[in-house]
Order: C-alpha cells, then structure tokens, then sequence
C-alpha cells in the first residue's frame, strides 16, 4: 500500500471518527455550539488534507461554463415553480428573523461549512482521480455526516417514521452529494459551492416561503440534482470524447421546462395541493372496478349533499384511506352518513362513514401504477 492510500485512510477514519463523536457527545450536549465546533473541525481537517495530499487550482473551462449555465438555469426555473405554486396553495412567513444581524448569526455558520466542505471534497476527489473507490468511500461519509446532523430521532419500531425520514432526508442527501460529488468531479469545486448556498441557505433570507409542506420540498430536493446530473451528463459526455461541446441553453431549457412541469404535477397530486389528488389502491376489495395497485385520482368535496348511490369515495378510517362505493345514504339529526362496500366484498362495510371523514371522490383510475409503492408500504409494515 503506498503513501498516498495511508494519507486517505488516515482521513477517512478521522472523519468517521468525528461523525460519531459529533453525533453521540458533540450534538447532544454542546448543540448551540454545533455549528462553532464543525466550522473549527473542518478548517483543521482541511489544511492537514491539503498537507497530506496536496491541492489543485481550479481552472475555468468550457465545460464548467456550460454546466454553471444548467446549474443556474435550473435554480432559477425551480424556484419561479415554487414560487408560483404558492400564488395557488399559500405562502408562510419565515420563521427566521429579518434584522441583518440575525441574518448574519443564522447565515455565517452554515454558509463557512459549505464553502469547507466543498473545498474538502475537491481536495480529496483531485487527489484521487485514479481511486475513485476512495472517491465513493469519502461520499458516503460526507452522506452519513449530513444525515447525522439533519435526523434529530428516529423510531425504527415505527416504519412510517423509518419511511418518512428516509423520504424527507436521507434519499435527497444522498441525490444531492451524489449529485455534488460527480460536478466537483469534472469541474470542480465552484459550481458545487453555489449550488449549496442557494439551495442550503435561501430560507434564511427570504421573508415568505410557499406552503408545500415536508413532503414536497424533499421531493424537490430529489428531483432538482437528478435534472442537473441529467443535463450535465451529456456535455461532460461530450467533453470526456476529447471535443469540447458549445452548449446553448436552449438545448436544454426546451425538454428540462415540460419535465420540471410533470414532476411539479405528479408531486402535487401525490401530496394533496389542490382539489385533485392521488392514491393507491392496496387491496381488491374494489375489483374489477378498481384493482390492487392501481391509482386513482380524487376529487376533494366541498359539499357532501352532492354525494350519489353508487359514487366511490376513499374515507379515512383510523390510519387507513379506504376506498369503496357508496350503497346507501342516511341522514340523522341534520348530520350525513354513508353506507359503503367494497364491490368485491360479500357484505357492506361494519361501520357508517361520517360526512368528515370523506376525503374525496374517485374521478380517474390509473391501472397498476402504484403496485410498487403497495408492495414496499406492505414490506414495510410486515418488517416493523
């Protein structure tokens, strides 16, 4: 084993090292100083990686303008979505203050650890260039520091908290390094460094946010990389056949517009945005109307006396949405219930539906979309 492999084992263990203590004594006991402590951690760690494995200048090239342009095309149409589809769901205030003071204690801290961090990753990655198991090595760590410290808790007896944690943390860290990793890669460290700032730091600065809920902005935290790896993959595609590529933006910004539109789409009626949702269907009891694993879009109701004999509602039950035909409706006291089945069910359903508990009407069924996302939800709950 050479020199060079020892210095990146060294490192590596450090870090890991540093991710553990960070987690299991630094966070819980010195938590107002998290940020002092891993701003400190990271400058030393740096200046010895740099020692141990030398640094490169980062130069300016065709392809890293090319990719700045996607990079930037991309935050700015992400944004202008966002923000437009909280001129139709809401916005919320910002938590945070607005003093430039504040600003500066909420801004200072996490803006010096990504500008370390990404200055870390292209040291480590420049150095490497012929390792790149040590490449992937030191992502996954930079992975499982940053998960360490964005899950607070987690209860692994409860899969939803498992899934719900997975979802809105660990799945758009690990896109979002990957994502960093293979641009740093290529071009270096200040597309990587801008990215981060924007994405990382924007909610300390602007005084209104669009209501999406938790949900939706992980799935943008999802999607928002793949797009830029996407677009990016094919110049540096290019760029690696020896022939520099002169990328106009209007070779991506034709297709990239219609694909951030779908995903907005689809990510609002899994959510719930607006009058038109989507689930999926996890069992027969509906066939052959409705089959287990197909989606089903429905219409929210604003008022129940328009329900109808035979239209199919999903009504929430306990923790369940179920999603049956009405067979008959009473009215009692001035209050609505409905009687449901199943049509593949032998009897009607034990219980009456209140009014309250109808979520929507069935308005589009979409065959087998769902089955994954049936058969995962289904492992889930026979795991935990």
């Amino acid at each position: 084993m050479d020199k060079r492999s020892l210095k990146n084992i060294a490192l590596l263990v450090v870090f890991v090292l540093y991710t553990v203590l960070y987690k299991g004594f630094i966070f819980p006991n010195y938590m107002k100083y998290s940020d002092i402590i891993n701003a400190s951690f990271f400058i030393v760690y740096l200046f010895v990686a740099i020692k141990c494995l030398g640094y490169r200048k980062d130069k300016m090239t065709i392809l890293t303008r090319n990719i700045l342009k996607v990079v930037v095309f991309h935050l700015l149409l992400i944004f202008v979505v966002m923000y437009g589809v909280g001129f139709f769901v809401g916005f919320l205030r910002n938590a945070y203050s607005r003093t430039l003071l504040s600003m500066f204690e909420n801004l200072i801290g996490p803006f010096l650890i990504i500008i370390l961090i990404e200055l870390l990753r292209y040291v480590i990655i420049w150095a490497n260039k012929d390792k790149k198991y040590f490449i992937i090595l030191f992502t996954i760590a930079l992975i499982v520091f940053e998960c360490f410290t964005g899950i607070r808790s987690i209860d692994f007896n409860d899969w939803s908290s498992v899934f719900r944690t997975t979802a809105t943390i660990i799945l758009p860290v690990i896109v979002k390094n990957t994502m960093l990793t293979y641009i740093c890669y290529h071009v270096g460290y200040k597309i990587p460094i801008l990215y981060r700032i924007v994405m990382d730091l924007y909610i300390f600065v602007v005084p209104v946010l669009p209501d999406l809920g938790e949900y939706v902005n992980s799935m943008i935290s999802i999607s928002l990389p793949l797009m830029i790896y996407i677009s990016s993959f094919g110049m540096v595609d290019y760029h690696t056949g020896k022939e520099e590529p002169v990328i106009n933006s209007s070779n991506f910004d034709m297709l990239d517009i219609p694909i951030t539109i779908v995903l907005i789409i689809v990510i609002s009626l899994i959510s719930g945005l607006f009058p038109h949702y989507m689930i999926g269907v996890g069992s027969e009891s509906m066939s052959p109307a409705l089959n287990k694993g197909d989606a089903v879009i429905l219409k929210k109701v604003k008022n129940y006396n328009t329900l109808q004999k035979d239209d199919i509602i999903a009504y929430k039950k306990g923790k369940l949405i179920i999603v049956h035909r009405i067979v008959d409706i009473e009215k009692k006291n001035g209050k609505t219930f409905f009687i449901t089945k199943g049509d593949a069910n032998g009897g009607n359903d034990p219980n009456r539906v209140k009014s309250s508990q109808v979520k929507g009407t069935v308005v589009v069924r979409i065959p087998y979309i769902a089955y994954p996302t049936i058969m995962l939800n289904e492992y889930l709950n026979s795991r935990w």
